[in-house]
């Protein structure tokens, strides 16, 4: 199946043909550079040469009975039952965590919501619509976000122009007729984001407030939980106003929220709480650390290396420079090689013997020009080959 990127014409002709995988050719040499204990040893890479051997129709059979055999024995083994909370989750990175901070803080900036209840089920819409401005909602969704009123939390939403939508028209729309309801303050979407970091937002939200610890506990404890957990740095540590965390969570006042980071605490979602001028201080705890987001790896050094050779001189030059009067030298290490292997050099081993550009070198197009002048010279042949390169007629006896 052809997959088209974002930023691909999706009005473009299907190819005719699937292009197939290119493998190296099989010859000797090749087969015995797969072999080679020598490099392997020496932490030389061999690239894959060709597609898996056929096998006869008693090897495939044997092969079938094998993996059925492994199979079988796999099954009856005792499974161990992984919790959910311990099953690997796809974790929030930054730039997840930066968005949802973002949608929830515009959220509550624009009062949608004036109860825990109601900016739940405002912070549900927000995420179903932060890219086209409108969501799909049904009954089933409302029952799962388990509301006092949900009624009443949808008249709260709608009455103020915030969801464009009835009350009784998203209650009773079920998945095979949802509501769509409109977003007049996310039309337009205010985020340069793809559905990819959406969903991730989305989805993470969905199993915080799942989360073990947070069942048939009150939408207000469940949301400032998330909330606190959106905030968490990558090691866990929260530092956020605590007026921040009433206004996000639609709270009554400060003491209602005491009241609720206590209890946060007695159920080991969050410890070493603290409160010193008006700011809250926590960490996550051991079990929900994961609801962290997770760094991005660092970036990976780009593989270049320095030019070694003048580059305002031509290249056929500096190509000739570096092979004059070496020639025999490079055929006898050549067939040293070999010898020592069972079969030749690649060029990148050669070029590494003999100081020359390497790959990732600018000048790496001298190397190239290296070989030709001792592939026209006869100092070396084999050249197409996979690691079939050996010295040629021009070597003396």
């Amino acid at each position: 199946m052809t997959q088209h990127t974002a930023t691909s014409d999706v009005g473009e002709p299907l190819p005719s043909k699937t292009s197939q995988p290119r493998f190296h050719r099989p010859n000797k040499d090749l087969a015995a550079a797969m072999e080679c204990a020598r490099c392997k040893e020496q932490g030389i890479s061999v690239p894959p040469g060709g597609a898996p051997p056929r096998l006869t129709n008693s090897e495939a059979k044997r092969a079938k009975k094998e993996r059925k055999r492994a199979q079988a024995e796999a099954r009856a083994r005792p499974q161990v039952k992984v919790p959910v909370d311990r099953k690997r989750m796809p974790r929030m990175g930054p730039h997840h965590a930066e968005f949802f901070r973002d949608l929830w803080a515009r959220t509550a900036a624009e009062g949608a919501g004036t109860s825990p209840d109601g900016r739940l089920l405002a912070l549900t819409f927000a995420l179903r619509g932060a890219l086209r401005g409108e969501a799909n909602f049904t009954g089933q969704d409302l029952r799962i976000l388990r509301l006092e009123d949900a009624h009443a939390a949808l008249s709260d939403l709608t009455s103020s122009g915030w969801l464009d939508t009835t009350p009784e028209r998203v209650i009773e729309a079920d998945a095979a007729n949802p509501a769509l309801c409109d977003l007049p303050s996310l039309a337009g979407t205010p985020w340069k984001i793809g559905n990819g970091v959406r969903s991730r937002a989305s989805g993470w939200f969905t199993r915080t407030l799942a989360h073990k610890k947070m069942r048939k506990k009150p939408n207000r404890l469940r949301l400032v939980a998330a909330y606190l957990a959106l905030h968490a740095d990558p090691g866990g540590r929260i530092r956020v106003p605590a007026e921040d965390v009433v206004d996000a969570c639609a709270l009554s006042d400060t003491g209602e929220l005491a009241e609720l980071l206590t209890w946060l605490t007695d159920l080991s979602w969050i410890e070493g709480l603290s409160a010193d001028g008006g700011v809250v201080g926590a960490s996550l705890t051991e079990v929900t650390l994961p609801l962290a987001y997770q760094p991005l790896p660092p970036p990976t050094p780009p593989r270049t290396a320095p030019a070694s050779t003048p580059l305002d001189v031509p290249v056929a030059d500096r190509a000739r420079d570096l092979v004059r009067g070496r020639e025999e030298r490079v055929a006898r290490w050549v067939d040293a090689y070999r010898a020592e292997h069972g079969h030749g050099p690649s060029w990148s081993a050669v070029a590494d013997a003999f100081a020359w550009p390497p790959r990732q070198a600018p000048d790496h197009d001298v190397t190239h020009e290296a070989f030709r002048f001792l592939s026209e010279d006869g100092w070396l042949t084999g050249f197409g080959v996979p690691f079939g390169l050996r010295s040629g007629r021009g070597t003396p006896a």
